[in-house]
Order: C-alpha cells, then structure tokens, then sequence
C-alpha cells in the first residue's frame, strides 16, 4: 500500500519534467538580408552585446542579461545542401566568414545544424552563453569536405552560441538548425517533486521502523 501512496507523485513529478524539454526547428522561411536576422526559435547577428567582431573572431564578453547587438550583415539566401532540407541559409559577411552569434528563445542542451560548403580539415570555434551572459562551455568543430550535418549534444545548458574564427577558405552557410529547449521547471513541479520525495522517505521510515 505504501509504494502506491509515494510512486504516484514521483511519477507526476518526472511526467511534468520530461514534458519541458523539445525539439525546436529553427525557422527562417520569413528571414531577410540585413545586420539582425529574425527567426522563429532563434535570431542572429554577428555579434552578442559586450561584443565586438575582430576579423572573423569576437573580442570581449557579452553584457548581462545576454543580448544580440546589430553588426555587419548576414546574407540569406536559399539553398539545397543535399544533405538536409532545402531551406534558407545564412551567410555571415564579408567573404562568408565573420562571426554569428545565435540567441535562442529558451534555455538549450543541444545544437544541431548543416554546414558547408567546406574544405576538410578547416574549422570554427563556438562558445556557450548562459541567459546572464556568462561562458558555460565551448570548442571547435572540425569540418568535413562539402555540406555536412553536425551536432552537439550533451551541452551544459546555454541560451547563446556563437560560431567564429572559422578558417575555411571561402567560408560557410549555416541552415537547418535545430536544439533541445530546456524549460525551468515550473514552482508546482519542484513542490509536487518535494512531496513527492518526503511521501517516498516516510513510507521506508515506516518500513524500517516495522
């Protein structure tokens, strides 16, 4: 009797988690040529604020809380990459190797995205942002010959990326993005957990103590 007495909120609680986690495509049908790309699951520039772009690198630390500051242009322009989808593409400018720096509309643990066209063994540098603004990971990602689709997952949780320092020789597109929103939990979810916990610990109290 007791199992079904602290099972229950346990699995209303674990329910209601698993529920504030999705997939969100990147959507830049409506998107536009110009210094601030807007889409629907993430907008882009070249640049967070705080920032400024050296080359194709970015120089200093975004602002809190994190933030897109216009610079440069990005050029969109549609694209069958043959890999993926054909869809729009974004091509940071000059010379399709500046900076792009993606603000998502939610917290995320993962990023997905095709690229190209590229020459193997180049490659770009990405760092992650946390909703303040603050650094929470980074690396590179190695590229491989023509259009590919990469993916990084198992990330600490951030709600900006940027992608610079990218040294193919003629540049890349970005298109078909993708990521893993992760939701705050909600306060009713961490009570109904709390509740959930202290049935669990009194029942195996009971049971000890029997």
């Amino acid at each position: 009797m007791n199992t079904r007495h602290y099972l229950i909120p346990l699995a209303l609680a674990a329910s209601a988690l698993s529920a504030q986690a999705a997939i969100v495509d990147i959507d830049l049908s409506a998107a536009t040529t110009g210094s601030f790309i807007d889409g629907v699951g993430a907008d882009f520039t070249q640049r967070f604020a705080g920032q400024t772009v050296s080359g194709t690198g970015l120089v200093g630390a975004p602002s809190s809380p994190l933030a897109l500051d216009t610079d440069g242009s990005i050029l969109v322009a549609f694209w069958d990459p043959g890999v993926s989808a054909a869809s729009n593409s974004l091509l940071s400018q000059p010379g399709n190797t500046a900076p792009l720096a993606i603000l998502l509309d939610s917290d995320a643990d993962s990023f997905a995205w095709t690229m190209g066209s590229s020459v193997a063994g180049s490659s770009v540098v990405f760092s992650l942002y946390s909703a303040t603004g603050a650094l929470v990971g980074g690396g590179s990602v190695g590229m491989g010959n023509g259009y590919n689709n990469y993916s990084l997952a198992g990330l600490p949780v951030f709600r900006g990326i940027a992608f610079y320092d990218n040294n193919d020789p003629a540049g890349v597109r970005f298109q078909n993005m993708s990521y893993n929103a992760v939701a705050v939990p909600e306060p009713s979810t961490w009570v109904l957990m709390a509740l959930g916990l202290a049935v669990a610990a009194g029942a195996t109290r009971r049971r000890v103590g029997a």
